[in-house]
């Protein structure tokens, strides 16, 4: 039980937390010898932490729903493709996270083999972890100024590439993302939306393409099952109340220190072998 409760908090704190999700499964595998969660767990987990996004989000996405169906209303009834595009911000936005998640599944088809021999490499966790801190610490004064009203379709694909860079293990998803969009002069707190927003599909995905095998027997039982749903689905909402609020407070570099302090602990256990 207490296996299956640490694996589901686990996913839910470090899915949204600029500290890598991928990283961390590699790193406990490597140091107790915590084995992959099965397929069908491993799914229910990445649900859980979707439905987390989900409801932080249901304001967001109500308005999206919302929008998407008035402006379908006025495009039936002859308003032009470009007047409703400028009036409609939630549909925007809603088109830019689409556009955001095809460079991630192009990398996904085409470099999937090489991708997984990369959860095997300690080697790279490492240095990603290295690589997220250094990328974290340079946002560090970033996105306080020079705001941008509205987020662009170039915003959008530069932040969907850094999503796609980050299916290397060990490089921060959520980290990457709300670096880019900052980096790109968006206000924090925007940036850190559109991440958000951009989870849904992307956690949608990852769990579909988990299928690709079938789920497998399940060999826990529904009550350790719905504890580990629940948790993950906490955990995940915590992570991203916490993250929220450190982004909004120009904190959000903080979180480089500790990657750097997981990449020399991983350089600690390659030097022990």
């Amino acid at each position: 039980m207490m296996r299956y409760l640490f694996l589901a908090c686990l996913q839910g704190v470090t899915e949204f937390l600029p500290v890598s999700s991928s990283g961390h499964l590699v790193f406990f595998q490597e140091i107790i010898g915590l084995k992959e969660p099965l397929l069908t767990f491993d799914i229910i987990l990445h649900l859980a932490t979707m439905f987390s996004v989900i409801v932080f989000l249901r304001k967001d996405i109500l308005s999206i729903l919302k929008e998407s169906v008035i402006a379908f209303n006025k495009v039936v009834k002859g308003t032009s493709l470009k007047e409703v595009w400028s009036e409609f911000e939630y549909l925007r936005l809603f088109v830019f996270v689409i556009a955001a998640i095809i460079p991630a599944v192009l990398i996904g088809l085409l470099f999937h083999r090489y991708i997984e021999e990369m959860f095997s490499s300690f080697q790279v966790i490492t240095l990603s972890f290295f690589a997220t801190g250094t990328i974290l610490f340079f946002t560090k004064g970033k996105g306080t100024h020079d705001k941008k009203k509205q987020l662009t379709l170039i915003d959008s694909l530069i932040i969907g590439l850094a999503q796609a860079v980050a299916i290397i293990p060990g490089i921060s998803r959520s980290g990457l993302t709300i670096s880019s969009g900052i980096f790109r002069g968006l206000d924090k707190e925007l940036a850190a939306r559109f991440s958000f927003l951009l989870s849904i599909p992307t956690i949608a995905a990852a769990a579909i393409y988990k299928l690709k095998n079938g789920l497998g027997e399940l060999s826990i039982g529904n009550l350790e099952l719905g504890l580990s749903f629940l948790a993950a689905f906490l955990s995940g909402y915590f992570a991203l109340s916490v993250l929220s609020k450190m982004v909004a407070r120009a904190k959000f570099h903080y979180f480089s220190f500790y990657c750097w302090g997981m990449g020399f602990i991983c350089i600690a256990v390659l030097l022990k072998g």
